[in-house]
C-alpha cells in the first residue's frame, strides 16, 4: 500500500460522508466498516486534499 499523507483533508473528511465518522449508523445498516482512515478508499492524494498547496500541507509539490 501506497504510503499515505497524514495530514490528508478530503472532501469526505469534511462534507459528512466519512466512512469511519459515520461508523455507527453504518454498522446498523450492517454496511462494512473500515477502521483506519489507512483503509479509505476516498483516498486520492494531493489531488483532492483541501491542504494541498497551502501552508498547512506537510508535501512539498
Amino acid at each position: 500500500m501506497a504510503k499515505r499523507c497524514k495530514n490528508y483533508v478530503g472532501v469526505t473528511c469534511v462534507d459528512g460522508t466519512c466512512p469511519r465518522a459515520n461508523a455507527e449508523e453504518r454498522e446498523e445498516r450492517d454496511i462494512s466498516l473500515i477502521t483506519s482512515c489507512r483503509y479509505c478508499p476516498f483516498y486520492r492524494g494531493c489531488e483532492d486534499c483541501a491542504l494541498a498547496r497551502t501552508k498547512y500541507c506537510s508535501v512539498r509539490i
